[in-house]
């Protein structure tokens, strides 16, 4: 009876550790702002030991457009050491550039695609302008985790790295009311997860008016 009651337990525990690990293996994070609207382009970080950092990124070439005078996704997320394409899909010229401390870089007056990308290889926040239209702003959000991800329009990231209690987030949005350079941190707990989804509220501000790039890297900084 009681080795019959100890394999009961076992079964049991068995079962208890098995959903524990696969409980939040979906996890959707869905990001709203402080009047509960989606709040699209936030980037989400795991705050993991440096072991599990990544050196080194593959051989894609990823792309920021320039489309009707805009950058084009507004907030990319790069692996840091990869490589960025600037194609210029309007029928004017631009002439990109940033002097962000993760890459400072210029592509002066072109049009189509540049010769050749550019390389991130430092992690960190670059703010890119353009020097002739000055209502023109992108952000590239360099990672050196292997588990960085971005709100989509309805301001959802499903999580495809499974979700442990106590694990550490980092939030960053371009408009959030603490700063371009900082970051929301959060811990996970039983309490944020309802039906295998979480909410983050992030406050932001309208984006400000600017009269130059020039005016919003000096607030990076």
């Amino acid at each position: 009876m009681i080795a019959l009651k100890f394999r009961l337990f076992m079964v049991m525990f068995f079962c208890s550790v098995v959903f524990i690990e696969t409980a939040f293996s979906q996890v959707v994070i869905k990001v709203v702002d402080q009047n509960n609207a989606p709040l699209p382009d936030a980037v989400i970080e795991y705050v993991l030991p440096q072991t599990v950092i990544n050196k080194s990124s593959d051989d894609r070439v990823y792309e920021m457009d320039q489309i009707n005078k805009q950058f084009s996704p507004h907030v990319l997320v790069v692996p840091i050491n990869s490589q960025v394409s600037f194609p210029n899909k309007d029928d004017i010229r631009h002439h990109v550039y940033s002097f962000s401390l993760a890459k400072t870089f210029e592509l002066k007056l072109y049009a189509g695609k540049p010769k050749s990308p550019v390389r991130f290889d430092q992690k960190g926040l670059v703010v890119m302008g353009c020097n002739i239209h000055d209502a023109m702003v992108g952000y590239i959000y360099v990672s050196d985790k292997d588990n960085a991800y971005l709100s989509d329009v309805n301001g959802e990231v499903l999580l495809t790295q499974p979700l442990a209690l106590n694990t550490q987030l980092k939030i960053w949005h371009p408009n959030s009311t603490i700063g371009l350079t900082k970051h929301t941190l959060l811990t996970v707990d039983q309490n944020m997860i309802d039906n295998n989804e979480i909410v983050i509220v992030i406050s932001v501000n309208a984006p400000p008016p600017r009269d130059s790039f020039e005016e919003l890297a000096f607030h990076e900084h």
